[in-house]
């Protein structure tokens, strides 16, 4: 099993090849439709709408989702799932741009089928989410978010009955060696943080030697196994893909091979954990506690938490790592600015597929 999230995209050249690739150019970028598949920075929407010649939106202005997928050149997509049915419906479709680094939302497959090809904008968010990995962590070794719920029903707490272990010094695991894991061990590093690493395909020259990417060294040791940093880590933090293989990667065994005083946060991608055997674990004191930006069922609200719903020792986010003001437009206009370029014959930057 590997877990790794480096940055390099899988696909190096720049134009769709498949059988079926479509024409780049026939429609410049000043009179393409472009669909914008979720809600975008207000900022970045209005810059949209003076490069291209006309921006839709789902169930807006006359354009029924359907009209969306049909009549598009191009596709923006931040939080949305394109399967292969949707992709089929885009006749004219030449460009899917995902604002973000992970892409499993899409069907690739289909894409390629139908000369679509897909980019992302990679490591654009990783201070945004690295700096939300902080948090989570925080707020659970802290006990904030159950402490603040108490007060909040009128409980009288005195502080002797809301002691925690916090996270100072603590050994913290991270699952993977891409650039959010790497803003994030600077970020714990600042907590005087011993950091262990899983990451069985990154080149050991990683985060030791200073590069483009990872420009400052970070002290980190190296875990043989994913079993070794379980059992060793105070904090267990993933920062990997989800795919076949890391997909419940983390279950009822390896839960049980976690310290009891020790934390699990994932600010990555929901479908890593099994959730209803974190909350066995979670319920049993098997584990301190947990931190959740994703889960295996968006969007992550009421009846869908299930059982970690009513967990005091669990704090669950809406998928918000990257939602900053800042890094929402700056990922949204490069997306954008992708887009424009490709349908422009200027080549397609971050081609994932």
């Amino acid at each position: 099993m590997t877990h790794d999230t480096g940055t390099n995209n899988m696909v190096a050249n720049d134009t769709a090849t498949g059988p079926d690739a479509k024409t780049v150019g026939a429609t410049p970028a000043s009179e393409a439709t472009v669909f914008v598949a979720s809600r975008i920075h207000r900022k970045s929407l209005e810059y949209a709408q003076r490069v291209f010649k006309r921006v839709v939106q789902p169930n807006v202005d006359g354009w029924p989702l359907e009209r969306c997928l049909t009549e598009c050149d191009a596709a923006l997509v931040r939080v949305f799932d394109y399967p292969a049915e949707y992709v089929a419906k885009g006749k004219r479709l030449k460009i899917i741009a995902r604002n973000g680094t992970g892409y499993d939302s899409i069907n690739l497959p289909a894409c390629k089928e139908h000369g679509v090809i897909v980019t992302n904008v990679p490591g654009g968010n990783a201070p945004a989410v690295g700096e939300l990995t902080i948090a989570l962590a925080l707020a659970v070794m802290r006990r904030v978010v159950e402490t603040n719920n108490r007060i909040r029903s009128g409980e009288q707490l005195p502080s002797i009955d809301a002691l925690s272990i916090g996270l100072r010094g603590k050994t913290v695991g991270l699952v993977g060696m891409g650039s959010i894991a790497y803003e994030a061990a600077k970020l714990f590093a600042a907590f005087q943080c011993p950091i262990i690493v899983y990451a069985p395909t990154s080149p050991p020259e990683r985060w030791n030697v200073p590069s483009e990417q990872y420009p400052t060294a970070v002290a980190h040791t190296r875990a043989a196994s994913l079993d070794e940093l379980l059992q060793t880590a105070d904090v267990v933090s993933l920062h990997c893909p989800l795919t076949a293989s890391t997909r419940n990667m983390i279950g009822a065994r390896e839960l049980a091979l976690m310290k009891t005083e020790s934390v699990l946060i994932n600010t990555s991608r929901g479908g890593m954990i099994d959730e209803d055997a974190l909350a066995v674990a979670l319920s049993t004191g098997q584990i301190y506690g947990a931190g959740l930006d994703v889960m295996a069922h968006e969007p992550a609200f009421g009846a869908n938490l299930g059982a970690l719903r009513d967990l005091p020792n669990v704090v669950i986010l809406p998928h918000l790592g990257g939602s900053t003001e800042a890094t929402t437009e700056m990922g949204c206009n490069e997306a954008i600015d992708i887009i424009r370029d490709y349908l422009d014959g200027k080549g397609a930057r971050n081609r994932v597929a």
